[in-house]
């Protein structure tokens, strides 16, 4: 379709999309999809939401972009409100924003290393863990614990150290006097969607009062609701200074999002870091709709309706096939172990109309639209479940 003109980074499945409604995605030829991928967790809200169509219209009426030299009302409005929904509002933390996730994780590398250079300590190493994804850029992907995506690229930078996942004894091992920070995804979605032990949090928080150092929990796809709360790292008690967010952050649009402290906040001025996008004055205005919609209480208790019922039928359908194991994850983050090789089985769901994603090596990830419904369910496992059977 696009071979001839686009790098080839991805590896294409032959649809043409050309409109979507809900949780649905429709082709050229009309033919409907359930899409459990809403964009790698971006449409929270499904395709065409008319509370996003209405901002986006309201917004370009007035001015589309103006940089951050000066304030902009949808990018105040949105950074009040989401500190109000986390800890960080009574933390007198601040925002700063960016246009993706691998962007809030520099933007909290950058900071954490300014945190202690300007408490005059050397203080750069970050410590981060095995099977995690933080991004593509040269420090992010330096975080992220999959050797695979760093081959060819060269020497990463430098002052990361990776830990395996849920092992306390190791972690207390590698926090030493030149840690800065322990960086985590609450739970590691790329990597397998892996959850935290109690005992794995509780030494995470042990370890920052000890040492000092801080703590930065990647919030990009367990948060903004997918979790079935806001906040991910708050849910599981994650005694974190610095937040990142993106991908259903901006309502469908490029938006992230660092949340740091009062603390680090103090020890930043004008020029320490920027961005010509970041904060978009639309991305804000229909990220902020998003935002009201999805912190409403009645909204985040059908995400754990769902996910509850989702989760049992995934059960049922690991006892009737050969082959599927556990049920992984939190939310509408959900995934099934399987003997056969995933991708097959994602071409075996698109064939029955179901798009659906990887993790890991041997998960098949489920990341439905927050909006979708006790039928959407209903049909999503259906179709799996003829999947299964091809």
């Amino acid at each position: 379709m696009d071979s001839k003109i686009i790098a080839p980074t991805y590896a294409k499945a032959n649809i043409r999309f050309v409109k979507g409604k809900g949780a649905w995605l429709f082709d050229s030829k009309g033919k409907g999809y359930l899409d459990f991928t809403s964009g790698i967790a971006v449409n929270a809200l499904g395709h065409s939401h008319p509370a996003i169509i209405k901002a986006i219209k309201k917004q370009s009426e007035k001015f589309l972009h103006i940089s951050n030299l000066f304030p902009n009302e949808p990018q105040i409005k949105f950074a009040q409100k989401m500190l109000s929904l986390t800890k960080f509002g009574k933390e007198k933390g601040k925002a700063f924003f960016c246009n993706s996730g691998t962007e809030a994780n520099e933007a909290a590398i950058k900071f954490t290393r300014k945190y202690f250079s300007g408490k005059g300590e050397k203080r750069t190493e970050i410590i981060t863990f095995i099977h995690s994804f933080h991004g593509r850029t040269y420090g992010s992907l330096a975080a992220t614990g999959q050797e695979k995506l760093k081959e060819g690229f060269g020497l990463m930078p430098a002052g990361f150290k990776h830990v395996e996942w849920n092992n306390a004894e190791a972690l207390k091992k590698a926090v030493g006097k030149n840690t800065a920070a322990i960086m985590l995804e609450p739970v590691v979605a790329e990597g397998g969607i892996l959850i935290p032990s109690k005992k794995f949090i509780k030494t995470i928080n042990e370890l920052r009062k000890q040492s000092g150092c801080l703590v930065i929990a990647d919030e990009i796809q367990m948060g903004m609701g997918r979790c079935g709360a806001i906040s991910c790292s708050e849910l599981y008690g994650i005694n974190a200074d610095i937040t990142t967010w993106a991908k259903a952050l901006g309502g469908g649009l490029p938006l992230g999002i660092t949340l740091i402290n009062e603390k680090i906040a103090e020890c930043l001025k004008p020029g320490d870091h920027g961005t010509t996008f970041g904060g978009n004055p639309l991305a804000c205005a229909t990220g902020l709709v998003a935002l009201e919609i999805i912190s409403k209480a009645k909204f985040l208790a059908n995400v754990r309706e769902r996910s509850a019922q989702l989760r049992a039928g995934l059960e049922a359908l690991a006892k009737k096939h050969a082959g599927l194991g556990n049920i992984r994850g939190e939310g509408l983050l959900l995934g099934i172990e399987t003997e056969k090789p995933v991708a097959d089985l994602i071409v075996a769901c698109r064939k029955q109309s179901l798009l659906v994603l990887r993790a890991g090596t041997n998960v098949l990830r489920l990341l439905p639209p927050l909006v979708i419904t006790k039928s959407d369910v209903k049909e999503a496992l259906k179709k799996m479940d003829a999947a299964f059977n091809s």
